[in-house]
């Protein structure tokens, strides 16, 4: 308890005969906040929608129209005749050259000359063998012979000199093949 500082110092003026009272200074004490709860966190509630349903717009009916099928005309089917095969002219085998001799240093054609082709067919016994001759040479020692279908392949075919004119130039040899020839 506290004494008032008046009081303590006589400064108060009491009448005589009365007691001196004691004057008591109020305490100080803090104001009191009222006690208000903590706030709890509600979050706001949404009101419930309920989700919307598609419902595809509906087309009125329409029937379709009918219309009458076309008639067709009467069109016969066509007999089929098959193209004419067109012209393939056959491949000929021929085999040309020139007969000449040589003499020393000289070489001329010879004319009258003729020259027999041998063409042997691999792969039989006994070699068949065939053989086809050619027409005289002309003046230039020219020769041409047109060869037959029995003749599959000239690689095996060889040209030598069968007959000349010519006393000198009447040698015969193995012949030379169609191969090495250009």
């Amino acid at each position: 308890m506290k004494l008032c500082y008046a009081c303590c110092l006589g400064l108060h003026k009491t009448p005589v005969g009365s007691r001196h009272h004691v004057h008591l200074l109020p305490t100080y004490t803090p104001p009191t906040k009222p006690y208000v709860p903590k706030p709890t966190y509600t979050p706001p509630t949404k009101p419930y929608v309920p989700k919307p349903t598609y419902t595809p717009p509906t087309k009125p009916y329409v029937p379709k129209p009918t219309y009458p099928l076309p008639t067709k005309p009467y069109v016969p089917k066509p007999t089929y005749t098959p193209p004419p095969k067109p012209y393939v002219p056959e491949i000929l085998k021929v085999v040309d050259g020139i007969i000449i001799c040589k003499n020393g240093y000289e070489t001329y054609p010879i004319q009258g000359a003729k020259a027999k082709i041998v063409c042997s067919e691999p792969g039989s016994y006994g070699k068949k063998d065939v053989v086809i001759y050619s027409d005289p040479t002309d003046s230039k020692g020219y020769f041409h012979v047109a060869l037959t279908d029995i003749i599959k392949n000239l690689l095996h075919c060889r040209v030598k000199l069968y007959t000349s004119p010519v006393e000198t130039c009447k040698s015969r040899y193995n012949g030379v093949p169609l191969n090495s020839m250009t």
